[in-house]
Parts: structure tokens; C-alpha cells; sequence
């Protein structure tokens, strides 16, 4: 698939911009918070969906296969885009909301560039193996956030 400069453009300016939110949402966890590994990837779901993202992404650049920029729209979609529904709008979550409106972007582009280009069969195959791959990890992020709910609300409430 060869994409025309505009696409290209809008999706590198777009996947700087979500690497930009992933990294520093990363250090905010990571440095500022303290959290572990662990509660990092289920605490900030968000930000290891978003460098694989732009693995995939790196990946399709090179190798034009565009099940690659669709394989991480079930987390973004439900880590990202739905989180907009459930997190307040307040000035805790406002940061937070900048990266799901990036990460909503992204993935609005990569399904209009695939879509554009009636890449079909690959849109399938990427969808199909991102929900193997991604139910399992949006569970696993559900369910320990659960398990933790109160390691969340101590780690807020430090900031």
C-alpha cells in the first residue's frame, strides 16, 4: 500500500504526538508516582498500548501491511477512546484525556487509511489476531485493577 504524502504526514505527525503522551504518561507512572512494572502496564493501560502501536505502526511503514495498523484498535478503542465516557473531565484527568483524544485519532486515521485503500482481508486478519492477542489483556488490566483498587486510589491520591 503505497500511502500519499498527506496520509504519510498525518500519521507520522499523529504517532510523534501519542509517543509524546505515552512516554511522558510513562515517566508520570514510572519516576513521579513510583509504581511498579506491573501496576504500571494495568494502572496506565494506555501507554503500553500505545508504544505497541507504534511498533505496529513502524512495522506497516516498512513492510505495507496494513493488518499491522489495525491490531491494537480493540485496547485503543476501549482503553482510549471509551475512556473519554467514564473518567471525568476535570483538571486530574484532563492529560489523560489529551492522550485518549491522540489515541483516538490514530486509530480513526489507521482505519480511513485502510479503508481508502480497500485493504480489506487485511483489516480482518488485523482485527481478528489483535482480539486474540488484546481480550486476554484488556481482562487482565480489568481484573487487576480490580484486585487493586485501593493501591489506585493510594497512588492518586499521592500526586
Amino acid at each position: 500500500m503505497n500511502l500519499s504524502k498527506t496520509e504519510k504526514v498525518i500519521g507520522i505527525i499523529l504517532i510523534t504526538l501519542l509517543l509524546i503522551v505515552a512516554l511522558s504518561s510513562t515517566f508520570f507512572f514510572l519516576e513521579k508516582l513510583k509504581v511498579s512494572v506491573p501496576d504500571w502496564i494495568a494502572f496506565n493501560a494506555c501507554a503500553p498500548t500505545s508504544f505497541l502501536y507504534s511498533g505496529f505502526f513502524i512495522v506497516f511503514l516498512i513492510t505495507r501491511k496494513a493488518g499491522f495498523l489495525v491490531a491494537t484498535s480493540l485496547p485503543t478503542y476501549f482503553l482510549g477512546t471509551m475512556s473519554m465516557f467514564i473518567l471525568p473531565w476535570n483538571d486530574n484527568y484532563l492529560i489523560a484525556h489529551i492522550g485518549h483524544i491522540i489515541m483516538t485519532l490514530n486509530l480513526i486515521w489507521s482505519f480511513y487509511v485502510v479503508l481508502k485503500h480497500k485493504r480489506y482481508q487485511e483489516l480482518a486478519i488485523g482485527l481478528l489476531v489483535g482480539m486474540l492477542i488484546f481480550v486476554p489483556y484488556i481482562a487482565y488490566v480489568q481484573t487487576y485493577n480490580q484486585a487493586h483498587a485501593e493501591e489506585i486510589s493510594r497512588v492518586f491520591q499521592q500526586q
